[in-house]
């Protein structure tokens, strides 16, 4: 049985992904490091044998570039290459530009909404004007755009993304992948994320979870009707290819198919990165739970008082002065929550964000909490109690939000694939009556 050749590659680490800056449609430089990257993607291809036909990128020169730097070292420069806006990166909107970390405060917006942005499927950035110093509008590369095309691209959730490269997809690659070609797509990481979740029809809430190694081939076998073949049993025991390179145990567990030449040491790094961020989010998300209870406290005094103004409006300016000192004593001192109320605010929370209710520190500050006032009969706690808490679960998860990658040449690990091959073999053949 005949199986088509896709891989992906994400250009070499460009000059704002060292800076941590929100990138989108800006067209920035390679860094030296990036540079490296992308030839590297290249002596893999060769070392591999990977052969191409026809490769398709971006009109970013961190990708052009990327491209012609990996098939040079490829020995493959001859190959054609295709250009197109659809291949660009997610646009970020009027973050664009912005360091990840500060962008939230800058621009003055809700720091868990900009991590909801980052990270969830159909969330969209705040839109990009006509007066911010990136918009393309006037860029002669995207002059072919109509006006409904350059308004949808002011900003994009990962879903946009996927609307604006999957008609290209469908209508450019996939015939040029069934005429034979062996294709390479090298282009950003939201447009590989949806062209991976396309492949291999991973859902919504799974996809978020992937990160995408700059400058690292991804490699995908696919059969006649173009689904991926699975390199752990199709790949080896049904076409007899031999499998090169690492699966990702995250991944596979979502139904990933694709797989990773080369660079175990990078791959790993990129999981603990990955790792550190995900954990980072949901000590957002934690942090802002006593804050909302703070809150919420304080508009309910603040409502009182002015009732009681109200009602009071002959009293002498020492009940308002010793009011107002009785306010700002609370207030300097450590804020004190009663367990219930914190639990429940988590409660509410991941009943109102299914996704919430995935996330390992915030199952785990449930079960906390719910051991505190069950088992320990601990009704209050403070502010700076509540803080070591989230550090000490954030400490604990360190390295357990990720699986590590499974190299497909460890024998030990091809015996166990074989095992499992010839028992669902057996038990197929089993299943249509052709043995007994």
């Amino acid at each position: 049985q005949s199986l088509y050749t896709l891989v992906l590659l994400r250009h070499g680490e460009s000059e704002w992904n060292s800076q941590n800056r929100y990138t989108g449609w800006c067209d920035v430089n390679l860094t030296r490091k990036g540079e490296m990257e992308a030839r590297a993607a290249g002596r893999l291809l060769n070392e591999n044998g990977i052969e191409l036909d026809h490769a398709f990128t971006s009109v970013l020169k961190r990708a052009s570039f990327s491209t012609n730097m990996c098939l040079n070292m490829a020995k493959q420069h001859w190959v054609p290459v295709t250009k197109t806006w659809r291949l660009n990166e997610r646009h970020y909107g009027a973050l664009q530009g912005y360091n990840k970390d500060t962008a939230w405060k800058e621009l003055e917006i809700d720091q868990e909404l900009v991590m909801q942005m980052r990270r969830s499927y159909d969330t969209r950035p705040p839109r990009m004007g006509d007066e911010h110093s990136f918009w393309h509008g006037r860029d002669r590369r995207y002059a072919k755009l109509s006006q409904s095309q350059l308004e949808k691209s002011r900003a994009e959730s990962l879903k946009d993304t996927a609307e604006r490269i999957l008609p290209f997809f469908n209508s450019v690659i996939v015939p040029s992948i069934r005429s034979g070609n062996k294709c390479m797509i090298v282009s950003h990481a939201n447009t590989i994320r949806t062209l991976i979740k396309h492949i291999d029809n991973i859902s919504d809430e799974d996809i978020k979870g992937m990160s995408i190694p700059t400058g690292i081939p991804l490699l995908y076998r696919l059969d006649k009707d173009l689904r991926p073949v699975d390199p752990n049993y199709e790949l080896e025991f049904q076409y007899m290819v031999e499998p090169k390179g690492y699966t990702w145990g995250t991944s596979r567990a979502h139904g990933f198919h694709g797989v990773y030449l080369g660079d175990l040491e990078r791959l790993q790094d990129i999981q603990r990165k990955r790792d550190a961020t995900n954990r980072d989010w949901q000590r957002i998300i934690l942090r802002k739970i006593p804050g909302f209870l703070i809150a919420s406290e304080e508009s309910n005094q603040e409502k009182a008082e002015q009732q009681q103004g109200n009602s009071n409006n002959g009293d002498s300016q020492k009940q308002t002065d010793d009011t107002r000192k009785s306010s700002a004593n609370k207030k300097g001192r450590a804020h004190v929550f009663e367990t219930r109320q914190l639990w429940w605010q988590l409660h509410t929370k991941m009943q109102e964000k299914p996704e919430y209710q995935k996330m390992l520190l915030l199952v785990r500050m449930k079960d906390h909490l719910e051991e505190l006032m069950f088992q320990r009969k601990q009704r209050y706690l403070t502010s700076s109690a509540f803080e070591s808490i989230v550090n000490k679960l954030h400490l604990d998860a360190e390295g357990h939000l990720v699986e590590p990658f499974v190299a497909l040449n460890d024998q030990k690990e091809r015996d166990e694939r074989q095992r499992i091959w010839y028992e669902n073999l057996y038990s197929t053949l089993e299943v249509e009556g052709l043995i007994k």
